[in-house]
């Protein structure tokens, strides 16, 4: 008599029925059954990136309406030195005035600071800076005789002023005219 193999899944000697899938020979090592399925859509294929670029996208969105754009930080940046220098020009105008018999410096040029406040000025402060300008505001109204002191501050940004009076602190009166910022001292009437 002859043994009769015939291939690995094939009728076992003697048996007469064909092997199971998942059947295996005695001695025989464990097979990993195929499984077929469906193809994946390309929706599911690339789920995970198209989750990374999408909290990209929102991270993105999010910074952009927190922080302020570039061009925004310089306004802010020349908003907090230009009322530094405000500050100090109102310090310094007060102290003229207590020096001076209760005289104010006469108005002079946009960018120069008045001749009689120099000694009481700080070293830093510059009337004349590369993106605004500081201008020593004196009007006075003849038939009434009511006085205006202040400082303006005009810029080469034009929402400079309203920048300015977004961070202008508490107590401070000015007044925003267009590109404008003026930061009152002093308003007496002469009567």
């Amino acid at each position: 008599m002859t043994a009769r193999y015939g291939p690995p899944n094939g009728p076992r000697p003697g048996d007469g029925r064909p092997p199971k899938p998942t059947e295996r020979r005695p001695g025989e090592p464990d097979r990993v059954r195929s499984v077929r399925t469906a193809p994946l859509s390309w929706v599911e294929r690339h789920a995970v990136r198209i989750r990374q670029v999408t909290w990209f996208a929102v991270a993105l969105i999010a910074i952009r309406l927190i922080a302020p754009r570039p061009d925004g930080w310089h306004r802010w940046n020349d908003a907090a030195a230009a009322l530094n220098d405000v500050e100090s020009v109102r310090t310094a105008a007060l102290m003229y005035y207590q020096g001076a018999q209760h005289q104010w410096p006469l108005p002079g040029r946009p960018g120069v600071a008045p001749s009689g406040m120099l000694p009481y000025l700080p070293g830093d402060v510059s009337f004349a800076s590369e993106r605004y300008r500081l201008a020593w505001e004196y009007a006075a109204d003849t038939l009434s005789g009511a006085r205006v002191v202040g400082i303006s501050v005009t810029g080469n940004d034009p929402r400079l002023a309203l920048t300015m009076a977004q961070r202008a602190p508490d107590g401070m009166p000015y007044v925003v005219s267009g590109s404008r910022f003026t930061a009152l001292i002093a308003s007496a009437t002469g009567r």
